[in-house]
């Protein structure tokens, strides 16, 4: 039990690695605020678990009142916040060249401006417990593949946001980290938004990738172990990791010719 009785918030809480998080820590004996858009499921996790300990929260990361209400109300049913997850995010499939302006703007807002919105609002009560601020960012915030331009220039800037707020916030005794996946078993692609803003609607290959539940396990490692960054990938994809520092070149050509679908 070692989240016993402290309080998170988890975006993104719904589906894939936000409702896998809320299960494990449950079962960790947290206290959880999960909020998401799609109300129904909401509602199915918080029947898996219990009432009192999880409570749901249907609003909309891109709307700051929403970040601000999710806040107040893990106050006010819990009394304190011990750490924000922000897990809620979205992709595409799409090159920049054909992709609509607007589903650029809807990447920044929901990746990236989302992020700023709970650490603005969340910030003070994470100061008097010397919380966690968690993001779920992605590998694509590291470096970047074709049909991703949007997507890896939210999540790049999530790890800029992340990288600043760390030292702004090393006298306040805050745990930072930003935890960067590679191919998880999602629905992430299917929901990945396509060139005109639909769905892309396909399930490329994170069906391949790790098992969620694994995923959130590694997670809550990072939380106690007060991790700075935390990569969960395969092997391959910590090869493109290490490639894209010392021989960015090589890599794009291995990319380039690659099904990133």
């Amino acid at each position: 039990m070692r989240l016993n009785n402290q309080t998170f918030i988890i975006t993104g809480a719904s589906s894939g690695i936000g409702r896998g998080l809320a299960l494990e820590m449950f079962r960790e004996n947290a206290n959880l605020v999960c909020m998401a858009r799609r109300s129904s499921l909401l509602k199915e996790l918080q029947n898996e678990t219990d009432k009192k300990r999880v409570q749901v929260f249907t609003g909309d990361v891109t709307k700051a009142k929403d970040c601000k209400d999710v806040i107040a109300l893990a106050l006010k049913q819990f009394k304190n916040i011990d750490g924000i997850i922000h897990n809620a995010g979205v992709s595409m499939r799409a090159t920049a060249e054909e992709a609509d302006l607007k589903v650029q703007k809807n990447l920044m807002d929901v990746n990236f401006f989302s992020l700023t919105y709970l650490y603005k609002y969340g910030l003070p009560a994470l100061k008097e417990t010397k919380g966690h601020l968690v993001c779920v960012s992605s590998l694509m915030g590291l470096f970047s593949t074709q049909l991703r331009s949007g997507y890896a220039a939210s999540k790049h800037a999530v790890q800029g946001f992340m990288d600043s707020v760390r030292l702004e916030t090393i006298d306040y005794g805050l745990h930072v980290m930003t935890i960067s996946p590679g191919f998880i078993q999602t629905d992430i692609a299917l929901s990945s938004l396509s060139a005109d803003g639909g769905l892309h609607g396909v399930k490329g290959s994170h069906h391949k990738g790790i098992p969620v539940e694994y995923a959130a396990k590694r997670i809550i490692d990072g939380i106690v172990d007060r991790k700075r960054d935390l990569v969960i990938a395969k092997p391959r994809e910590r090869l493109a990791l290490f490639l894209s520092k010392w021989a960015p070149g090589f890599l794009d050509k291995i990319i380039a010719r690659a099904d990133v679908n």
